[in-house]
């Protein structure tokens, strides 16, 4: 935005622009992003189990995380498989992705059944290394939050 000032007898265009609403704005706007960023991040809610266990060494490629919440749902890394005939939906879904590595995060709640029949899926599905998140001990044997 250019301005005629007078100069004498004529008028002559500023050619600066002001950058003070410019970085205002800006400002303003990285603070929205900065407050709504982490509100946007969502995630399923699964009471782990408690274990003592080595971390699982991870390559660079992040593995997939597949979760078996309280109800029996399960979900390849946030999406929904199904909660029944995961032969038909779980599996392919791995073969498809060609998979190796996972991440089983189940409910303590899931009947034992249900984890091994997840597991067999994978296992059929060429998953090769598996880690089981749990949720670790405290010093005094609680489960730390």
């Amino acid at each position: 935005m250019a301005f005629r000032f007078e100069h004498g007898d004529d008028y002559t265009d500023m050619a600066e622009i002001n950058v003070t609403p410019l970085v205002d704005v800006m400002l303003v706007l990285l603070i929205i992003f900065m407050v709504t960023a982490p509100l946007l991040t969502q995630g399923l809610t699964v009471a782990l189990p408690t274990a003592e266990g080595k971390s699982f060494e991870l390559a660079s490629n992040n593995p997939a995380r597949i979760q078996v919440t309280a109800n029996g749902a399960v979900y390849l890394d946030g999406t929904a498989v199904g909660s029944s005939n995961l032969d038909l939906s779980l599996g392919p879904m791995l073969r498809a992705r060609r998979i190796k590595r996972a991440l089983l995060e189940a409910d303590k709640a899931v009947p034992y059944g249900r984890v091994v029949a997840v597991l067999e899926i994978m296992n059929r599905a060429g998953v090769e290394q598996l880690g089981m998140i749990t949720q670790p001990r405290e010093a005094n044997g609680r489960p730390r939050r």
